[in-house]
């Protein structure tokens, strides 16, 4: 509109012989066709991303399946191994163990590219925080005890109903519970609180690690950026874990955030949801 009422006072000024406002009428048109041209290339940015993202999804898709055949077959492999030599087993229980990280890494990246254009949640119901918490923990407890980390659980969450969509919500806890794990200083703590509030429940996670660079802090929430010591501690993480948690939390109406700890050099996440009525 603005671009179309400049040309009109444009043409008007020159057949009438008015030549004053001649010249911030032609700026005001420059501006307006620059603003066009900004918004067409916006758009036709987008559409172009959405583009690369269904590419990416369907690459990701076509990973997936033969990556579960594979996990299939070394499953199968090692429960017929007991006759085998013990180094073979060894390497069958490795080689399933990879693939499973593979297959995670995968449904991580197709996750996030999903995330970024759509809704991802299939089926949301109300469940107990406390619950879903510990299962999480009992799910990392073996990954804890190989770590010498202790995790530490304080639950004040009695009646804490969040809506949520399980399968993903799990996924999301547990890449912020396994980082304070695998970043925590061995032997180390990472401490677990669930604190219920009037309208909102926190789940909050203490690790005693590494921290966060200033320069990295900034990052941690984008897809595929990593810290400059990651691999030391993490050598199969592909950068997607943290960022997509926050997505999946925001899926639900709630906020993740993190910071760095005053009282030592690691970190708190803090996943707040809102409480979920009938």
């Amino acid at each position: 509109m603005l671009f179309a009422a400049n040309v009109f006072f444009l043409i008007r000024a020159l057949f009438s012989g008015e030549f004053f406002p001649v010249v911030p009428l032609i700026t005001g048109i420059c501006i307006a066709g620059g603003l066009l041209i900004i918004l067409y290339s916006e758009g036709k940015a987008r559409d172009e991303d959405k583009k690369e993202y269904r590419r990416l999804s369907r690459v990701a898709i076509q990973l997936e399946q033969p990556i579960l055949s594979l996990e299939d077959d070394i499953a199968y492999l090692v429960l017929q191994s007991e006759s085998l030599p013990a180094e073979v087993r060894l390497k069958l229980k490795r080689m399933d163990t990879r693939t499973k990280v593979l297959l995670e890494n995968v449904r991580d990246v197709f996750l996030t590219i999903r995330a970024q254009q759509e809704n991802i949640a299939q089926e949301t119901r109300i469940y107990d925080t406390c619950a879903i918490v510990a299962e999480v923990i009992k799910k990392l407890h073996p990954l804890a005890v190989a770590k010498n980390v202790e995790i530490i659980q304080k639950m004040h969450c009695e009646d804490a109903p969040i809506r949520i969509d399980k399968s993903l919500f799990m996924i999301a806890l547990t890449h912020i519970i396994e980082n304070g794990i695998l970043y925590t200083i061995t032997p180390g703590l990472v401490n677990i609180a669930v604190v219920k509030g009037k309208s909102h429940v926190r789940i909050i996670i203490q690790d005693r690690g590494i921290g966060i660079k200033e320069e990295d802090a900034e990052h941690i929430f984008t897809p595929f950026a990593r810290g400059k010591y990651a691999n030391q501690y993490d050598v199969d993480g592909i950068g997607v874990g943290v960022a997509l948690s926050r997505m999946i939390v925001r899926e639900f109406g709630g906020k993740l955030t993190m910071k760095q700890r005053k009282d030592s050099s690691g970190l708190e996440f803090e996943l707040k949801l809102p409480l979920a009525t009938s």
